[in-house]
């Protein structure tokens, strides 16, 4: 998750929506939440970073802080 984050960061796509409870506006607060949200779909290779589409997504860990699997993993074993 902190690749993904930080990846969100310096694309400039990262979003909080103020309608839910869980908020990640850190990397440690997305971690701590398992999840942080984006809001852009962006061409990372386009130095322009022009949006091609705004879509509101939630981007979740598979394991927690501590490294156990997070309760709403869908599949038995994480797969590597």
């Amino acid at each position: 998750l902190p690749h993904a984050y930080q990846a969100a960061l310096d694309l400039g796509v990262l979003y909080v929506n103020p309608r839910f409870k869980r908020r990640a506006y850190t990397e440690t607060e997305a971690i701590d939440q398992c999840m942080f949200r984006i809001i852009d779909v962006v061409d990372p290779l386009d130095e322009t970073k022009e949006v091609i589409l705004r879509l509101e997504h939630e981007v979740r860990a598979v394991v927690t802080r501590d490294g156990k699997k997070y309760k709403s993993y869908p599949l038995f074993e994480i797969q590597v």
